[in-house]
């Protein structure tokens, strides 16, 4: 399936700022063996500035950069074309040093009473896969999809304790259950194309993670907000990571004492409709 997404970031200032300093995860993988490809990806910010691109220690394009001059709006605006694929990546040489990350508790998944109790239900499956998928549908039809409850920063202890949120939360979750049984889990950020009838309508973007069923299945990646559950051509992923900390979509900091409004649009088309 081949997509289209313009991401829109636009930060809006009630006074002056200055020494705004900004990192976008934005570009979806090409990682090797995924079989997704990026296309052509564009990278447009106003005020006009210097853009650099460099790849962090998973693997994850990240552009930088930095406005010096005053200014009261900044906007990011990320344009894709991606050619997607299966929600299979195949084991990379060398990639075993990267999974003690992904068994490890992080920022905001964390293994606090209420994720290891919850952990008990699943312990006697010892095939990775299997497990993954159970603990996928169970936590889909377990915890109540709810936008607002929750933010950003939020972690598994809280959401545990609500048993609702988002995406995100969902996500973080699962990985918290899989890590916690000695399966390495990680965060997946990215989009979910909605289907016919949806093209160019403002979407959010989407999170899921992968867990890495052995080195013949490799990394296997699940939805539990979906009752789907399984990650298939529809996904479009920018990036992975220990949890959200790692692949937020825009990060950044300035200078000056204004107060800060966010607004976000997503919009994604499917450029192959004829040829499906």
């Amino acid at each position: 399936m081949k997509l289209k997404v313009e991401h829109t970031t636009l930060f809006e200032y009630d006074a002056l700022i200055f020494e705004t300093a900004t990192e976008v995860k934005l570009r979806p993988t090409n990682l090797n063996g995924s079989s997704q490809r990026c296309l052509e990806f564009d990278l447009q910010v106003t005020p006009s500035t210097s853009i650099y691109e460099y790849t962090d220690f998973y693997g994850n394009s990240v552009h930088h950069f930095n406005i010096m001059e005053r200014h009261n709006r900044l906007e990011i605006i990320a344009t894709s074309i991606v050619e997607t694929g299966s929600g299979h990546t195949a084991v990379s040489p060398g990639e075993d040093i990267f999974l003690q990350d992904f068994l490890l508790a992080s920022r905001y998944v964390q293994f606090d009473p209420a994720v290891l109790d919850y952990a008990q239900q699943f312990q006697a499956i010892a095939d990775p896969y299997e497990l993954a998928e159970t603990v996928c549908r169970v936590t889909n039809e377990t915890f109540t999809y709810e936008s607002g409850v929750t933010g950003v920063h939020t972690t598994t202890s809280e959401v545990m304790e609500l048993r609702q949120g988002v995406c995100q939360d969902f996500a973080h979750v699962m990985i918290a259950v899989c890590r916690h049984l000695k399966v390495p889990a990680r965060y997946v950020s990215g989009y979910l194309y909605g289907g016919p009838g949806t093209d160019g309508l403002n979407r959010s973007s989407h999170a899921w993670c992968e867990v890495f069923c052995g080195p013949e299945k490799g990394w296997i990646a699940f939805d539990p907000t979906h009752a789907t559950l399984l990650v298939d051509q529809r996904y479009i992923k920018i990036g992975a990571g220990r949890d959200y900390a790692d692949v937020p979509p825009v990060r950044g900091t300035y200078k000056g004492r204004a107060a800060e409004q966010l607004k976000v649009v997503v919009r994604i088309w499917r450029l192959d409709e004829n040829n499906a």
